[in-house]
Formats: C-alpha cells, sequence, structure tokens
C-alpha cells in the first residue's frame, strides 16, 4: 500500500517536470524571454496560485 502511493507521487512529480521542459521548450521556440520561464516555473513546479 505505501509502495503503491510512493509510486503515484513520483508519477505525478515526474509529470509536473516533464509538463515544465515541455513549457520551457516552448518558450525557446517561440522566442519567449525570462517572463515565460518564470510562468513555466510557477504553474508546473509550485503550482498555480
Amino acid at each position: 500500500m505505501i509502495s503503491e502511493r510512493h509510486d503515484v507521487v513520483v508519477d505525478e512529480e515526474m509529470d509536473a517536470i516533464d509538463e515544465y521542459f515541455t513549457c520551457v521548450t516552448a518558450c525557446s521556440l517561440y522566442g519567449e524571454d525570462i517572463e515565460c520561464v518564470t510562468k513555466c516555473i510557477r504553474v508546473h513546479l509550485k503550482g498555480e496560485d
């Protein structure tokens, strides 16, 4: 049971990291600046406020 919960948490963390890198890659592909990267951090790694 504990292992299953741990696996779910790890999967969720990896999803957030993958989404963050997708967001940052999109920023650089479209020539956006540091504000775009900051938004990626806020949304995907810290959670939306």
